[in-house]
């Protein structure tokens, strides 16, 4: 199962290029000082602002990829180094490629996905006349296939939200995760760096969020989200589909045998009737055991159930 930590960069438009219909509907009816902060947060709203970032993470492999808007840019343009692959484009060639990344039970791992970084990519795809591959936002009270950590921490909101405040920062820091957050450098100084042309820059700190995203999601795996079924479950199946691919110290732990110990079991026990029948032919013998096994091979896969993507 490939396992997809991802987290987007945006901008907004300014203020003054907004339509002034829009502008007057945006701060009606707001004090002085929310109309300003609503200036000022175009980057928020996939209706006022744009994808300029998108960091991808595949935990399988742990190769990453940062596709990322340059203004003016029309020819996709590709750099790879070492196990990052950089894609540089507009905003629609750079969608494009990021819905590339998924097939079949892709599970999608965000920081506040849910409500930010999966709408946003849906509908700027969507704005762009890019039909997304999938729903990233889908049903709210599961960690697969979409999978976001806010809502494991702070249990799909049922805490308490001002006793239970954290951001990515806070709960990296908790968990013993290095930061992606430096001196002087947060999601506020994205918009200051790309009216400066430094796109690359960005990419790299969206990465770096993505690779904080990442170790998060490895300390909570094991310890919170085996709790919920869909992720359980979806576990499971990765397990049964990729025996010999899996750890031998499974994410979730089960007392139940595995699909290769069931058929193991199985000849085992058969073995003893099949040596105390009358002798036959070497060629004759094998060829039984062969349909015999191939037989508890297509049973084992009949009774496993295993479905074969989305």
């Amino acid at each position: 199962m490939k396992k997809l930590v991802i987290d987007i960069e945006t901008v907004g438009t300014p203020w003054e290029e907004l339509d002034a219909y829009v502008r007057e509907y945006l701060i009606k009816g707001l004090s002085d000082g929310d109309a300003e902060e609503t200036r000022r947060a175009g980057g928020l709203s996939p209706f006022r602002g744009r994808i300029i970032a998108i960091g991808v993470i595949n935990i399988e492999d742990g190769r990453s990829c940062a596709m990322y808007e340059v203004p003016g840019q029309t020819q996709l343009s590709i750099e790879k180094s070492g196990q990052r692959t950089y894609i540089s484009g507009s905003e629609k060639q750079i969608l494009e490629k990021f819905w590339e990344f998924f097939e079949g039970d892709s599970r999608f791992i965000t920081f506040n996905g849910r409500q930010f970084d999966g709408p946003f990519l849906m509908i700027r795809s969507a704005i762009n006349g890019i039909v997304p591959k999938r729903d990233l936002v889908g049903y709210r009270y599961g960690f697969h296939p979409n999978c976001d950590l806010r809502e494991a921490l702070n249990f799909f909101g049922t805490t308490n939200a001002r006793q239970f405040k954290f951001n990515l920062d806070l709960a990296c820091k908790v968990f013993g995760v290095e930061t992606s957050k430096g001196e002087g450098l947060d999601g506020r100084s994205v918009e200051t760096w790309y009216r400066a042309g430094r796109h690359r820059e960005i990419a790299d700190y969206c990465l770096d969020d993505v690779r904080a995203t990442c170790e998060l999601y490895e300390k909570v795996a094991p310890s919170l989200l085996i709790f919920n079924k869909e992720f359980r479950e979806a576990e499971e199946r990765a397990r049964r589909r990729f025996p010999l691919i899996e750890s031998a110290s499974p994410l979730i732990p089960t007392s139940e045998p595995s699909f290769i110990e069931s058929l193991t079991q199985s000849s085992l026990e058969l073995m003893p009737a099949l040596e105390a029948a009358p002798e036959t032919p070497a060629a004759v013998t094998s060829l039984t055991r062969a349909i015999v096994l191939e037989k508890l091979v297509q049973k084992a896969e009949t009774e496993e159930d295993i479905p074969t993507g989305i």
